[in-house]
């Protein structure tokens, strides 16, 4: 299978990933100066990390290219719930969920959620909850495509840059 577990040596690719996904998809809806500035340096730095410290869990899809080269096109990473309004104990959380865009409308998102899912589920989760940007109508559509449906909770977050972006909560039932 195409997901699985992410280790260490994962970061660069998962890096890579995040900051090419973040400058395709947000190109609309973000500066194009801060997207300029995303470092895949900086955001390796922060994987190593988090996959050496992280009480979370990260999926990673690994495409093989036709001449074997195995190459990291997405990652999921999630756990326990982390809004204080929910209980943690029985709902989950995708706390990110990128795709390079060379590889959107192929089916891979698809195929890395119903993963994400099924760990969340094996976790002994009875729901799962995300957050998407409140613009992003692109991943809107792909997460109510996958049974997502909008809480009504919506919270601001502010970027480096003092950029505020307004984030809308999705859920759904995985039991």
């Amino acid at each position: 299978m195409p997901v699985r577990p992410a280790t260490l040596i994962d970061a660069a690719g998962i890096a890579h990933v995040h900051v090419t996904s973040w400058q395709d998809a947000y190109r609309d809806l973000l500066p194009a100066d801060f997207l300029n500035r995303l470092s895949v340096k900086q955001r390796w730095r922060q994987w190593k990390n988090i996959l050496q410290v992280s009480h979370g869990h990260t999926l990673v899809y690994e495409h093989i290219e036709p001449a074997g080269e195995r190459q990291i096109v997405g990652f999921a990473g999630l756990g326990a719930c982390r809004d204080q309004d929910i209980d943690s104990h029985t709902t989950g959380e995708i706390y990110a969920f990128y795709l390079a865009s060379a590889h959107w409308g192929k089916g891979y998102g698809a195929t890395l959620m119903r993963a994400a899912l099924e760990l969340l589920r094996e976790l002994g989760n009875e729901r799962a909850t995300l957050w998407v940007l409140r613009n992003n109508q692109r991943a809107i559509r792909f997460y109510e495509r996958a049974g997502f449906a909008a809480d009504g909770c919506t919270k601001i977050e502010t970027l480096p840059g003092s950029i505020e972006i307004t984030e809308m909560r999705y859920w759904r039932n995985i039991q």
